[in-house]
């Protein structure tokens, strides 16, 4: 049996209330004001037809300096730093992508729409398809593909390449959505409007897609865990990633939220690793953040409900919404600037201590 899960919307402001498949997501101001919104490697054969993560994609062929080249830069050098593997441009999803920020941002404006969402309602203006699948399917996409999507909002920015920096903080600053655009995906199409109303100032969706190894039906919005780019058994993808600089103090808010009794959470540490296989589950051992300084900083643990068993003083996610092979430490509290802060993970994957039974640790240092 195959799994899946869902991709999900990131939102912009306290007045925009999210509602979105399998989770949620945030945004932030480039102000800096709150804007709530929705180790070692073993060589292994990934499952049938899926692919190991890709090193290289041909060149894009957005325009320079436009908000589209700067997210495919910046994304894609994130996710080979992590080793997840680069995405590759996708005209068709680039289509179905745009299609859909054009109908955000101009139903926001108008006020037909009061949150971001995937689904499309045929009686508003630029309307282009019902649901992430649809549309990349009327575009182009072959039926077989399996296609995701995320989408965001927010404020005024300087430049294309601010607008795309902007619009990957928000991801990559959450919890549900930080694994979504890290996660097992083969391609990207990038969509970006900023032309309608005075707030928000642009919408931004990517739609990402999945050929390699895919099987039975794709769902109108999600991917196949066992297929598209697979990590190696054994080796731990993280972020922030190692020496990371300028790492976000806080979480973006989302909704649905990870932790709704906390008000203020800090930066999330997610752990990634191998999990294409009905079954396959990372559980956690130790999982700790301290300042430089040696002091702990206080955090909860969140796994996904199957990895509770056999798991050290973690949570289940309470949205149900964690992809198989993902953990995350999520601070009480926002993180102190310009401060370097140490990450020890041990945990075991299907019961196997990773790193040759020895902690991952890695520094990381935040920004302003």
């Amino acid at each position: 049996m195959n799994k899946t899960f869902k991709l999900t919307a990131v939102s912009f402001a306290a007045a925009i209330a999210l509602s979105a498949c399998g989770g949620g997501g945030g945004g932030s101001s480039s102000s800096g004001a709150a804007a709530p919104a929705s180790g070692a490697s073993a060589p292994t054969t990934s499952p049938a037809g899926a692919t190991t993560p890709q090193t290289s994609v041909p060149a894009p062929t957005y325009s320079a300096s436009t908000m589209q080249q700067a997210t495919f830069a910046q994304l894609n050098a994130y996710r080979l730093a992590m080793g997840v593997g680069e995405l590759a441009q996708d005209p068709i999803l680039d289509t179905s992508a745009q299609a859909h920020a054009l109908y955000l941002d101009s139903n926001l404006a108008s006020g037909k729409l009061t949150a971001l969402a995937h689904n499309e309602d045929s009686s508003f203006a630029n309307y282009y398809g019902d649901t992430p699948l649809s549309r990349a399917q009327k575009a182009g996409a072959p039926v077989t593909e399996w296609i995701g999507e995320v989408v965001a909002a927010g404020l005024p920015q300087t430049s294309g390449t601010a607008y795309g920096t902007d619009c990957l903080r928000q991801y990559l600053n959450t919890v549900y959505h930080l694994q979504s655009v890290t996660a097992n995906q083969q391609s990207i199409g990038i969509g970006f409007q900023q032309s309608f109303g005075s707030y928000p100032i642009y919408s931004c969706v990517l739609d990402f897609g999945q050929t390699s190894g895919v099987s039975g039906t794709p769902m109108t919005n999600g991917l196949n865990v066992a297929a598209g780019q697979i990590l190696p058994v054994g080796s731990i993808a993280h972020s922030p990633l190692s020496n990371e600089t300028g790492v976000a103090l806080a979480m973006v808010a989302e909704a649905p939220n990870p932790a709704p009794d906390l008000t203020a959470p800090g930066r999330p540490i997610m752990v990634r690793v191998n999990a294409a296989n009905q079954g396959d589950v990372l559980t956690v051992t130790s999982f700790t953040l301290t300042s430089s300084s040696g002091t702990a900083v206080p955090a909860r643990v969140i796994v996904p409900s199957a990895a509770l068993t056999g798991s050290t003083g973690a949570t289940a996610d309470v949205n149900n919404a964690f992809f198989p092979g993902v953990v995350v430490l999520l601070p009480l509290a926002p993180l102190a600037a310009n401060t370097t802060y140490n990450v020890s993970f041990s945990g075991s994957r299907d019961g196997t201590p990773l790193n040759n039974n020895q902690p991952l640790t890695w520094t990381f240092t935040t920004g302003n």
